[in-house]
């Protein structure tokens, strides 16, 4: 079994929370990991009420009553909206795990002798604020937020027994008074991520000769002129079309004739173009209103582009002062999210996205968990790139792409399927981003996409696939320009072409000999490599071999791509790495 390493998540929490707490709060113990254990559990809570309760740095840091007496219970606070915040936290050190039974059993205990009113039970430090909360306790608006944060996995059934026996209990009289919540690694994680999300977009919209629909969801459509979209574009950039599946394509054929169309006939570009789809969390009609709705005010907030990208990006290379003396529109739909399904938007934009030429791969920016590694990996330094456009940063040490990084995953994955998975990393990577409702049902890759992307899948796994095969495809080219040995039988296939090509089924058996994509660190250290070296001569030199003593009747290439072919080859190479052992 690999060992279990330290989770990139929880580093970069760690990190975050020396930043914001190192000179705020002192660990106690007896030893200096108990004192660091103590810190980072006395943070994590100090963290928590930060982003999840609208506390200051200040008040998550004085929310503190840790200690003896302290009942289970490691943090209090009274939030602005009179909301009681009863926090229990624990520091898992390896990231994984929960919390023991007894602890959360204790928390329960503390909590319901709190709002029983037996607070002389407890530590100074919660007296010292007895006066508080029992005013807030008194206050008809109160409501009550029990939360276990910790930096482990999923919490079993019997923990949450505890917390809906607490619920139980009471809300009998009085339903949604006290609610119990879990915050985890993969949560605290998120909340970590959000905190470095820039703000939501909020705009005014003037849309001429104007209609809408209320249900099932809200939408408005009608004709937005070209000066105040190219304005809204120079001003947000890119976040702009966040939840597009791709960004500008460049000099296409499409584009050209967009930026032709405006720069030679402005007033027809409503006419001469499909329009833009936004997606938003509300929309708010202003004041005044046009009875005959030949000009509609929108307030609308949390806006992104997510259907002509290309569109917007063609108008905002024109000067928003260009439109005063070429006047132009567009056709611009907007759909409301706030009452609909979670996944309906991402259904809008596969659904208005599948109407125009789009790469397969491009939908695997609509998902979540893609951001999520990005914004990880961008916390150090590296770029994933999940959406491609004309101006994407070409790959090199601290760049990468999701197209890179699936046929690095493929030649990872186990299972009797994996010649599909090697086959299609060499000659049609496409095929990886296979998904139900893109491709035909039935097939061998019809799931592909989801049997790489999993949800236990990490950034560090992605990026560390990534190294892997960067440093197995180099070593293996410069192989190949090498001079081969001169005493091959006449049917045998020369050395260089073998190597040119063997490159992603040796993937696959160095990902089987070594277990180096489930290493501690992100980047590839100087021994990953060096063991990976030497197996890769090996392997390489007994692929090579045990190619050249058979006679195939076909080039170096069709070899490979053959999943049969493959599956011998691999046959061949672990029996004779294992007799070399």
């Amino acid at each position: 079994m690999a060992a279990q390493h330290r989770p990139l998540e929880l580093e970069l929490l760690c990190q975050k929370l020396d930043a914001d707490f190192g000179t705020q709060i002192a660990g106690t113990g007896a030893s200096l990991a108990a004192r660091q254990s103590n810190f980072y559990s006395k943070t994590v809570a100090a963290f928590l009420l930060c982003k999840a309760a609208g506390a200051t740095l200040e008040e998550a840091v004085a929310a503190s009553i840790d200690g003896g007496l302290d009942h289970g219970i490691d943090s209090v606070f009274i939030a602005a909206d009179n909301t009681l915040w009863l926090v229990q936290s624990k520091y898992q050190a390896s990231g994984s795990g929960e919390p023991e039974l007894g602890d959360i059993s204790k928390f329960r205990d503390g909590v319901e002798d709190l709002l029983h009113g037996k607070l002389e039970r407890f530590n100074e430090a919660l007296q010292a604020r007895a006066e508080a909360i029992t005013n807030a306790l008194n206050n008809e608006a109160c409501r009550i937020k029990v939360v276990l944060v910790y930096t482990g996995t999923a919490v079993s059934d019997d923990r949450r027994h505890i917390f809906g026996s607490l619920e139980r209990a009471f809300n009998g009289s009085n339903p949604g008074f006290l609610q119990c919540s879990t915050y985890g690694l993969a949560a605290l994680h998120e909340l970590h991520l959000d905190g470095n999300a820039p703000a939501l977009i909020e705009a005014d919209i003037e849309l001429h000769s104007y209609g809408y629909s209320q249900a099932p969801y809200r939408a408005f459509y009608g004709r937005l002129s070209a000066k105040p979209l190219a304005q809204l574009y120079q001003q947000h950039g890119d976040y702009l079309v966040e939840r597009n599946i791709r960004r500008y394509k460049g000099s296409t054929t499409v584009n050209e004739g967009l930026n032709g169309t405006l720069q030679q006939e402005a007033e027809h570009f409503f006419y001469l173009n499909n329009g833009v789809t936004f997606l938003c969390n509300s929309i708010r009609e202003v004041h005044p209103r046009d009875p005959n709705r030949q000009l509609g005010r929108l307030r609308v907030t949390g806006l992104s582009i997510i259907n002509g990208a290309q569109t917007v990006d063609a108008i905002a290379r024109e000067e928003p002062a260009y439109y005063e003396t070429h006047p132009a529109e567009v056709m611009a739909t907007f759909i409301c999210l706030e009452n609909a399904p979670d996944d309906f938007g991402d259904k809008v934009t596969l659904s208005r996205n599948r109407q125009n030429a789009v790469d397969l791969e491009d939908f695997a920016a609509l998902d979540e968990r893609q951001g999520v590694w990005r914004q990880t990996l961008a916390l150090e330094s590296i770029d994933y790139l999940i959406k491609h456009g004309d101006d994407d940063p070409t790959h090199s040490p601290q760049v990468f792409s999701v197209r890179e990084a699936a046929p690095a995953l493929a030649c990872a994955l186990p299972g009797n399927d994996w010649p599909d998975f090697v086959v299609a990393a060499k000659n049609d990577r496409k095929k990886l981003f296979g998904r139900p409702g893109l491709v035909a049902a039935r097939g061998p890759l019809a799931t592909a996409y989801d049997r790489l992307f999993t949800d236990s899948l990490t950034a560090r796994e992605i990026w560390r696939a990534v190294q892997i095969s960067r440093f197995v495809q180099t070593q293996l080219r410069n192989r190949a320009g090498e001079p081969g040995p001169g005493n091959l039988a006449a049917n045998a296939l020369p050395t260089a072409e073998i190597l040119r090509n063997c490159g992603w089924l040796l993937l696959h058996v160095l990902f089987i000999r070594t277990g180096l994509l489930n290493g501690p660190t992100l980047a590839l250290s100087e021994p990953d490599t060096q063991r990976l070296s030497i197996e890769l001569d090996q392997a390489a030199l007994k692929l090579t071999e045990v190619v050249q003593a058979q006679a195939w009747g076909k080039q170096a290439r069709s070899l490979f791509e053959n999943k049969t072919d493959c599956q011998t080859i691999k046959r061949l190479l672990m029996a004779a790495l294992a007799q070399r052992a």
